[in-house]
């Protein structure tokens, strides 16, 4: 009944395991999987009144593909902020992507018909707006 007991272990021997454990532990927080990202909801204003400018008509929707047509009067990029028109109210979004002729852009110019994926159902025939 001879037991392995940690004081009978030469020092060094203890330290070395020591210093292993403290490897493995952090080797084991970088390989952890990231959290789950969820669909981007339309982004409400807490703060008082924005400006904004109106950038084009919706010509069109897609239902099927949740695209939406766009008939510019003054240029967009990605990243801007946009406000469509809806049946019940307003709402926004961020342009992550857009696409001229199925090609995709960052900057769409006046004029031009551009397609955007977007998150809600859009009233036709109205104005689109850009937050300034």
């Amino acid at each position: 009944m001879n037991k392995a007991n940690n004081l009978n272990v030469p020092a060094y021997q203890r330290k070395r395991s020591l210093a292993a454990k403290a490897r493995k532990t952090t080797t084991r927080a970088k390989t952890r999987k990231p959290t789950r990202t969820t669909r981007k909801r339309p982004t409400t204003s807490t703060q008082g009144p924005r400006e904004m400018r109106i950038c084009g008509h919706c010509d069109g929707f897609y239902d099927k593909i949740d695209v939406a047509v766009i008939k510019l009067t003054s240029p967009l990029r990605v990243g801007d902020i946009i406000i469509f028109e809806k049946n019940e109210g307003l709402f926004e979004q961020e342009i992550v992507s857009m696409q001229i002729n199925r090609q995709d852009v960052t900057i769409a110019h006046a004029g031009d018909d551009i397609g955007l994926k977007i998150i809600m159902k859009p009233k036709v025939g109205t104005s689109v707006y850009k937050v300034i």
